[in-house]
């Protein structure tokens, strides 16, 4: 039996979405032959790749597409799917993918983009505080063309030793 072609090209950005350790593929729909998200990990479901959100979400609804959520996992790089009960697992700010339907318009082609990590605004970094020194000495050595830094010997208490 041979795979059924693809009447679309593959968004660049499900790769980076649905990577290889991901329980979802991107597969090839059989009956339509558009590239589909299937869920494997419990009851095998197809859904559109395009994200609804916004005022993708109020035509979803009205024209009575099930819709499940994305949660993102940023501790394994990959999204996971929740379903929702009809209209009462729906926030308006959350991002859905709608069941896929054969020969049915996608509701939305948007790429999904994961949250950005969340950080105070104003606070700096906060890394390792050096003093002038160990900075003038860093820069010295960055600056020493390596012929000449291979035969340095540098004090074990200048470099790398930090505050504690």
């Amino acid at each position: 039996m041979s795979r059924p072609r693809a009447r679309e090209r593959k968004p660049a950005w499900l790769r980076a979405f649905i990577p290889k350790t991901s329980p979802l593929v991107v597969t090839v729909c059989e009956g339509c032959g558009l590239y589909v998200i299937e869920d494997r990990e419990t009851v095998w479901e197809s859904w559109d790749y395009g994200c609804v959100a916004g005022d993708d979400l109020t035509v979803a609804i009205i024209l009575g597409r099930p819709l499940t959520r994305v949660t993102w996992l940023p501790s394994v790089g990959h999204p996971l799917l929740r379903s929702t009960c009809g209209d009462a697992g729906i926030r308006p700010d959350g991002q859905y993918l709608a069941m896929h339907m054969c020969h049915l318009a996608r509701i939305s082609v948007k790429p999904f983009k994961p949250p950005s990590r969340e950080r105070p605004p104003g606070k700096p970094w906060g890394g390792p505080k050096l003093s002038k020194q160990e900075i003038a000495e860093f820069k010295r050595i960055w600056d020493m063309p390596y012929s000449q830094l291979k035969h340095e010997k540098t004090p074990a208490n200048k470099v790398g030793r930090g505050k504690k």
